[in-house]
């Protein structure tokens, strides 16, 4: 299998997370309005809505980190941009991107160990697996993996007008 082949695969996956998270948000919105409504116009709320929001939130906070560390758009600090050598830069990008692969390393790894401990609990109100709740981080993780990978590489995603278009620009001082 190619490297084009790998970068096409991850690059839809980017895509259909990204209209997954927009599905996410609507249906936590719509779920929190509907029990708000219920609760204090009908006097009868959903008895399973906090849960099910719950895990809406933590899917949802997962799916975005991934994406944005595949648009660059994490915390980063930028003191003395216009003081340091464009080696240090390059040098310090490649730290960033050292720990953000080791950050995705430990999402997978440990996330894996806490989907399997929880799938034998249960949440109370919908009787789902509680690794339900849990399964994001490790395919958040994987997803880091791949983009600290390519971007410790230099390699070529393939989608600089999908990421020019998505994401902002690494210091303030950039815009």
């Amino acid at each position: 299998m190619s490297l084009k082949f790998f970068t096409a695969v991850f690059r839809f996956i980017h895509l259909a997370l990204v209209a997954f998270a927009k599905i996410l948000l609507l249906a936590m919105v719509v779920l929190i309005f509907s029990n708000v409504f219920m609760r204090y116009v009908l006097n009868s709320g959903i008895p399973w809505s906090e849960e099910v929001s719950i895990v809406i939130v933590v899917w949802f906070t997962f799916i975005s980190l991934a994406l944005g560390v595949k648009h660059r758009l994490h915390i980063s600090l930028c003191l003395l941009p216009e003081r340091i050598s464009p080696r240090t830069d390059f040098l310090l990008a490649k730290i960033t991107d050292l720990a953000t692969l080791f950050l995705g390393y430990v999402m997978v790894r440990y996330g894996w160990i806490l989907v399997q401990f929880t799938s034998r609990s249960i949440l109370p109100a919908t009787e789902f697996p509680a690794s339900v709740m849990y399964f994001p981080l490790v395919l958040s993780g994987i997803l880091v993996t791949y983009e600290g990978f390519m971007n410790l590489l230099g390699l070529d995603k393939g989608d600089a007008g999908m990421d020019e278009k998505l994401s902002g620009g690494r210091c303030v001082s950039d815009a």
